[in-house]
């Protein structure tokens, strides 16, 4: 029961003289419990800290470039945020998960997702919340032109994720609940969008 539904009730069990007395002498006296639930229920809404908010992707500017040169360039930035979060947390490893792939989308265009990274652990508790991922994975961002992870998003079913974009509408996604996923989709120039563009190395 709410504090203001206790003050309700136990005014409901007073005697009609109880009440005749307390609201004649003290009219003031259920002014003042509800002014303290008012701030108590304020209060009790307030966050114990700054939550960080995900940063806003930057609008789209540059053209698909072809497949070979996405794929190399998008490889890259995996393997260097890899990099970046075994060098923090030693103990859990990063392997692909999926293989490179084109699909393209119901308005035509064609996206390439380079190869899937999966972790072996949870990186929720490790990382503290995804505090140490933001540390090592801003700097690496910024290097392969994206801006700062900076936040999470809200995603239901338990599942903690954080998003950069790019200017060409590249997209690198970390998400964790048990285990961990990173991975990157990017629109590209392509004619038949068949994975077999690919080149074998990027695969």
């Amino acid at each position: 029961m709410t504090a203001f539904g206790e003050i309700r009730r136990r005014a409901s069990t007073e005697t009609g003289e109880d009440m005749n007395r307390r609201t004649y002498l003290k009219p003031w006296a259920l002014l003042a419990a509800l002014a303290v639930v008012t701030v108590t229920a304020g209060c009790s809404n307030t966050p114990e800290k700054p939550k960080r908010e995900p940063s806003k992707a930057p609008a789209v500017t540059a053209e698909p470039a072809p497949v070979a040169e996405s794929a190399a360039k998008y490889n890259a930035l995996t393997a260097d945020l890899v990099a970046a979060l075994e060098a923090k947390m030693p103990d859990i490893t990063w392997a692909v998960d999926d293989p490179a792939s084109l699909n393209r989308s119901k308005d035509g265009t064609c996206f390439l997702s380079p190869r899937s990274m999966k972790s072996n652990a949870d990186i929720v508790e490790p990382s503290r919340h995804f505090e140490d991922v933001f540390a090592v994975s801003d700097p690496v961002l910024e290097k392969h032109g994206f801006p700062a992870f900076d936040g999470t998003d809200p995603v239901p079913g338990g599942w903690v994720v954080t998003r950069s974009t790019d200017a060409a509408g590249a997209t690198v996604t970390i998400e964790s609940k048990f285990p961990a996923f990173l991975n990157v989709t990017v629109p590209v120039k392509s004619e038949n969008c068949d994975t077999t563009e690919i080149p074998q190395g990027d695969r």
